[in-house]
């Protein structure tokens, strides 16, 4: 009988371990902006009771929440951490799913984002009210690309896919005059300041992986961006 329950036990833990690794949100990010460290991530659960930031001094212990999501569902999320206590610390994201299942990251010290072109979310919301989703800003019938596209806060979102390609995009107006180029980007999820978009309406873009074109398409700026 003993024997039973120790098997049950460690096939539990295996299913656990299993089912986290398969879905758990590898590719987040730990930035540095300004004084700021902001973490973000996509994940493809299809059900999320929590999602928290945890913060530590060192990589494996003594890990402690510092915030979470109002809307642990959403699948490109994240969080910023406005004061943290040195550039060195650790940040990892736990994940607590149905059944009181969960998968935890591996811990990340920050980079210092050298670009200029990352921003950071909102602060923890400490009135936990939920956040506004909608798509009501973008024209009837109009699809927005899987790579680049405008999210309800008004800002340009860009997801690479997690590859070692090289990835370059550049932007234009509606006459094709250039806007905005960014080479060789080494981060795979960012947003872009709303300040390089001064002009609403459609703006082109194109997107290449190693030097070939992946998607030539637009994105729109609505009217209150």
């Amino acid at each position: 009988m003993k024997k039973i329950a120790l098997l049950l036990l460690i096939g539990s833990v295996i299913s656990n371990f299993s089912f986290g690794q398969e879905d758990l949100p590898k590719d987040f990010s730990v930035i540095k902006v300004g004084k700021r460290v902001i973490v973000s991530w996509t994940h493809n659960f299809p059900s999320v009771k929590m999602i928290s930031v945890q913060r530590s001094y060192d990589s494996t212990r003594y890990f402690q929440s510092i915030g979470a999501p109002p809307d642990p569902n959403l699948k490109d999320n994240g969080v910023s951490d406005p004061n943290p206590p040195n550039d060195s610390m650790y940040y990892r994201v736990y994940v607590l799913l149905d059944g009181s299942r969960y998968a935890m990251t591996k811990a990340k010290r920050p980079m210092v984002d050298t670009s200029g072109f990352a921003v950071a979310p909102n602060d923890v919301n400490v009135n936990n009210k939920p956040a506004t989703q909608t798509t009501d800003f973008l024209p009837s019938g109009f699809i927005q690309s899987r790579y680049v596209f405008m999210t309800p806060d008004r800002y340009i979102r860009v997801e690479l896919p997690m590859d070692s390609r090289k990835y370059d995009l550049k932007f234009f107006t509606e006459t094709n005059q250039p806007l905005l180029e960014l080479k060789d980007l080494k981060e795979k999820r960012f947003k872009l300041d709303r300040s390089y978009f001064y002009k609403a309406g459609y703006v082109n873009f194109e997107l290449y992986a190693d030097g070939k074109i992946l998607e030539k398409y637009k994105i729109f700026l609505p009217k209150d961006f």
